[in-house]
């Protein structure tokens, strides 16, 4: 099935046994356009990508200074030291 706007292009469907349609672009005389592939993120994908690692980090950064965790990691590294300085 091909379905056509006003500039003669138009939307060849096809799909899998399920019913289900994929809109292949297609020009005027029944030639299915190429296009690139769609790998990678787009600007836009990008944006929300960056905006999402900045509150993520902005969480963890949080828990890590908090007291008790801060308190912790200091003690854990401190032990570290220690065996390291006791040649283990």
């Amino acid at each position: 099935m091909t379905t056509t706007n006003e500039a003669g292009s138009g939307v060849r469907c096809t799909g899998p046994a399920t019913g289900t349609a994929v809109a292949v672009p297609v020009t005027a005389d029944g030639r299915t356009v190429t296009r690139r592939g769609e790998r990678g993120m787009v600007s836009a994908e990008w944006a929300v990508g960056i905006i999402a690692a900045i509150g993520i980090a902005g969480v963890l950064l949080a828990v890590v200074t908090s007291g008790p965790v801060e308190k912790a990691i200091l003690n854990f590294i401190l032990l570290v030291i220690q065996a390291f300085a006791r040649g283990i």
